[in-house]
């Protein structure tokens, strides 16, 4: 990034700033420059899944959001319900955005070459996502079911929330579903639940 900055030949719109994504407020990087603000990156496999997850919020800064990754990554972020790649990055991609996969590249495409699979995701934000009170209660919701994917809602869910049952019944959710099968509507159905207990 230094190099960058050094080698000149940017034009004077472009500001180069060197910090670490992961402890850098990309929030509030976005309300300072202003919209409409579009990130773009490659992400290494290491750090991917929670760069993304620490976006993906309520009140969504971006216009959009493109990213590549390793399709291993991609696939988790993309997965439906009831598969085995749907986990808590599909469950916060579908709650606050429309992410799509754009592009499919090999290993040949790039240099050096890797030993995976790279896909660019593109995301953009959704306007018609359920109204979420408490963001980071559903959080712990999502957590807690994945935690322990083959249990039960009503086992996966009682260690962190004694009223796991009354939430469930309250959400018109099976308790002996998995976590696994409930779309992003029904998390957010079930943490509205156990907010109001």
């Amino acid at each position: 990034m230094g190099l960058l900055a050094d080698e000149g030949g940017l034009p004077p719109s472009v500001e180069v700033r060197q910090a670490d994504a992961l402890h850098t407020d990309l929030s509030a990087l976005a309300a300072e420059l202003g919209p409409p603000v579009v990130l773009i990156g490659n992400l290494p496999y290491s750090i991917a899944g929670r760069l993304i997850g620490n976006v993906l919020a309520p009140g969504f800064p971006f216009r959009r959001m493109g990213f590549m990754l390793q399709s291993e990554v991609a696939d988790r972020v993309l997965a439906l319900p009831a598969t085995s790649d749907y986990g808590t990055l599909s469950v916060y991609a579908r709650l606050w955005t429309r992410a799509r996969r754009v592009l499919e590249l090999s290993p040949e495409e790039f240099s050096p070459r890797p030993k995976v699979r790279s896909s660019f995701v593109v995301f953009e934000p959704r306007t018609d996502g359920p109204a979420v009170a408490d963001p980071e209660l559903l959080r712990r919701v999502v957590r807690a079911a994945f935690q322990q994917r083959r249990k039960q809602l009503r086992r996966a869910l009682l260690t962190a929330f004694p009223n796991a049952l009354a939430g469930l019944e309250a959400a018109g959710i099976d308790a002996q579903r998995r976590g696994e099968t409930l779309d992003e509507l029904e998390f957010a159905r079930l943490a509205e639940a156990l907010s109001a207990r």
